[in-house]
């Protein structure tokens, strides 16, 4: 086997798994059954792998290994739907994934071994010179024993110690090897952190183990970033564009170029243009760039976004993700955008509290209702809405199912009865799952009249004399018995979410 042949092998596990892990984000429980052939090339894939980085060992090969995805998601998964699932194709996913596992952990192990006594820091500094360097800071009681920040030793401190060994070393990028480093015990970026004009003694305690370097640099001014910074490298960007590009959070057209320009502004073309909502962008800032871009984080947004061709409002991106951190959704407000920005940092999900049964995807999309019940279930709506005459009798499954996925929405689907009953099954229906934005979802998704859209604010507006005559029981008995069956047939205690939006509605 060729080395190009190995790397179009790992590229396929990725998929594989990618794959897996998106029908699990978006709540269905995978057919293991149409993934049966492809789970055992895994094994087979992983076997070439392993017998070719046995010949011919090669780092680049096995950090790409090292780093393919999901398979601790999915593990978890298997753990928690085994009871669910055929067991012979359950097994199958298993032993794909351990065998996976066991190829990365030996690799992983290469990968240290080839280090030797280095293998605690990254590619740039462990080499001898560097870590003879550092020792000095470990003696002073700056760095632990395994070359990480101390308790005691302050940002400045450490902006010190890397400024010297870089200057010393000559690495070609100062700071960057050393926030990627100490990326899991640093809160700010070293690199612009201020220099105090006063009370220095923690500064210059720093700079006299280092007596051989000129610090007059340190000093200098230095020009506003006016780009995103990241301690990742290209490659880890591509991987974040190319999710963004996949997942249609960023246009079509957007290149790799433009894309790039973002994080360095001798590369910047044009702002690279958002298609979703503004505050899933500001959700993506956030965790894509907060931890070190905090100072310009929304000035920085707005300079390199565009929202469907209009800027993004500073104060519109602030208000956006503060929103989100009052309502408490930071952690599940996009499952699929907060995968792609822990895959984009490395981010074990396992060292993360683990996500609750009732968590779900908050919002995925103004355009399409969100849903986690089953094709079944939504054959019934559709086969009952025909069947009364609630929608056009032109309307296929196909145009109705698209209305819960965006990538297979064509068409609205036409409404025949009135806008009062199109609101109250909505309501009914679909207000559940989707409880801040189903009156846009509507307008979105429906047509009274073909070729003519719906005002979301008549929507709004028109369905409250409904609850305030207590309609809401009687208004409809065969559209209320529909939202039932979809929604299980039991009146589930009401949420804070269902109180926030009813409040939202009234």
């Amino acid at each position: 086997m060729t080395r190009q042949e190995c790397v179009i092998r790992i590229a396929k596990i990725n998929k594989v798994f990618g794959e897996l892990k998106y029908r699990i984000d978006i709540g269905a429980i995978p057919d293991l059954a149409t993934y049966a052939s492809q789970l055992l090339m895994v094994n087979d894939w992983t076997a070439d792998i392993q017998q070719y980085i046995g010949q011919e060992f090669s780092p680049t090969l096995a950090r790409q290994i090292v780093n393919i995805g999901y398979t601790e998601e999915i593990e978890k998964f298997l753990r928690e739907h085994n009871t669910g699932m055929a067991p012979a194709y359950a097994t199958a996913l298993e032993e794909s994934v351990k065998k996976v596992r066991s190829l990365m952990g030996l690799c992983r192990h290469s990968l240290n071994k080839e280090k030797g006594q280095y293998s605690e820091l990254i590619e740039p500094l462990a080499n001898e010179q560097t870590v003879a360097l550092m020792q000095r800071a470990v003696d002073a009681g700056l760095l632990d024993i395994h070359f990480q920040p101390s308790s005691k030793a302050t940002t400045l401190q450490l902006r010190v110690i890397a400024f010297a060994v870089s200057s010393m070393c000559k690495l070609p990028h100062m700071y960057a090897p050393f926030e990627k480093q100490w990326e899991n015990n640093i809160k700010s970026r070293i690199s612009t952190c201020n220099i105090p004009k006063r009370n220095v003694d923690q500064l210059n305690y720093a700079m006299e183990l280092y007596p051989e370097v000129d610090f007059k640099p340190l000093f200098e001014p230095t020009q506003g970033i006016s780009a995103f910074y990241t301690p990742q490298d290209r490659d880890d960007i591509i991987r974040l564009y190319k999710s963004l590009l996949k997942y249609g959070y960023i246009s079509p057209e957007t290149t790799l170029k433009t894309f790039e320009g973002i994080f360095d502004k001798k590369k910047f073309v044009k702002p690279v243009v958002w298609i979703k909502g503004q505050r899933q962008l500001a959700y993506f800032i956030y965790l894509a760039f907060g931890k070190f871009n905090k100072k310009k984080l929304w000035k920085k947004g707005e300079k390199f976004f565009r929202v469907n061709g209009q800027v993004p409002h500073v104060d519109s991106l602030t208000s956006g993700y503060s929103w989100l951190k009052r309502a408490g959704w930071l952690d599940r407000f996009d499952i699929k955008l907060k995968a792609i920005c822990e895959s984009f940092y490395h981010v074990e999900r396992e060292n993360h509290p683990q996500k609750r049964n009732d968590e779900r995807l908050i919002h995925i999309s103004k355009n399409v209702f969100y849903s986690n019940k089953s094709r079944k279930t939504k054959q019934a709506v559709y086969s009952a809405l025909i069947k009364g005459g609630y929608i056009s009798p032109d309307t296929t499954s196909a145009i109705f199912m698209g209305i819960f996925d965006e990538t297979k929405f064509t068409r609205p689907v036409l409404w025949k009865k009135s806008q009062t009953s199109l609101m109250y099954f909505v309501y009914l229906t679909f207000r559940t799952d989707n409880p801040f934005d189903f009156w846009t979802k509507c307008a979105n998704c429906f047509q009274i009249q073909e070729g003519k859209p719906i005002n979301r604010e008549s929507l709004r507006s028109n369905f409250r004399p409904l609850i305030n005559k207590g309609k809401l029981a009687t208004y409809d008995i065969e559209l209320k018995r529909i939202a039932d069956e979809y929604n299980g047939c039991t009146k589930k205690k009401a949420t804070a979410s269902d109180e926030m939006a009813t409040a939202y509605i009234t």
